[in-house]
């Protein structure tokens, strides 16, 4: 029984969308050149030497944490409470909205090219833009928290005397906390993107120096292994914030 069980394991859905994704690119890179469509031996073993054997991969990740944690930290710090207080008071929504909706939808490659003319080329203009690519999502994500605490929870709260900011530390920001989780993951995946698109755009430093290089020498496999890397990275990222998501917020697993 336990054979079988393990077996039965293995066959789920992801497995078996994995195993014919893998199995279809496989044919389709029969009889194509390298550069056009390598076969996914050839990415495996590039992608073993980057990061195993030579570890350059690990040495741009390095150059590009910089950006990543200021940037980030930045957008998570101002964020949160921007969010929450949008979503508590329409003033501050009125006030404050438009600005987050105008750069939600901007694109920010071109925003980039801003911070190159105010900040110079360096680490400043690629922290904008880790910090405009993954902050519009944390505050509108954190005012849907604060906006959607149950009407009852503040009535409540007001009969038993709290004043407004009682009410606003006791009653919204607790309900908010699992916004607040989740605004931290779809934050991050950003934060990532941002990262190397700041890299590309602004300074060909890290990761964003290994894809312009093996793109500009059509070293396919390459590319494609360091995508799978940034891929990897991020769904690890996102599984420890999930399992933080639980330790913290552990009556949302009962519903």
């Amino acid at each position: 029984m336990g054979g079988l069980g393990r077996a039965r394991r293995l066959v789920r859905p992801p497995f078996v969308a994995i195993t014919l994704i893998v199995a279809g690119w496989w044919v389709l890179s029969l009889g194509q050149p390298r550069y056009v469509l390598p076969s996914p031996p050839e990415v495996l073993s590039r992608f073993w030497e980057l990061t195993v054997t030579g570890g350059e991969l690990w040495t741009a990740l390095g150059l590009s944490m910089a950006a990543l944690l200021i940037g980030g930290a930045l957008a998570f710090a101002i964020g949160v409470p921007l969010g929450i207080l949008m979503g508590s008071n329409r003033r501050v929504e009125q006030v404050a909205g438009p600005y987050v909706n105008a750069f939600y939808v901007s694109p920010v490659s071109a925003l980039t090219v801003l911070f190159v003319y105010a900040f110079g080329i360096g680490l400043e203009p690629r922290i904008a833009t880790v910090f405009v690519f993954c902050a519009p999502v944390i505050i509108l994500t954190c005012l849907r928290g604060a906006r959607e605490t149950p009407r009852t929870m503040v009535e409540v709260a007001r009969v038993f005397g709290a004043s407004s900011a009682q009410v606003f530390l006791k009653t919204v920001v607790p309900h908010s906390v699992p916004y607040i989780v989740t605004a931290t993951r779809l934050g991050l995946g950003r934060a990532i993107k941002g990262t190397v698109l700041a890299e590309l755009v602004v300074s060909i430093t890290g990761l964003g120096e290994m894809l312009s290089g093996f793109a500009h020498h059509f070293d396919t496999a390459s590319l494609m292994a360091t995508i799978f890397f940034l891929l990897i990275l991020g769904q690890l990222l996102t599984s420890l914030l999930e399992r933080f998501e639980v330790a913290v917020t552990p009556w949302r697993q009962l519903a």
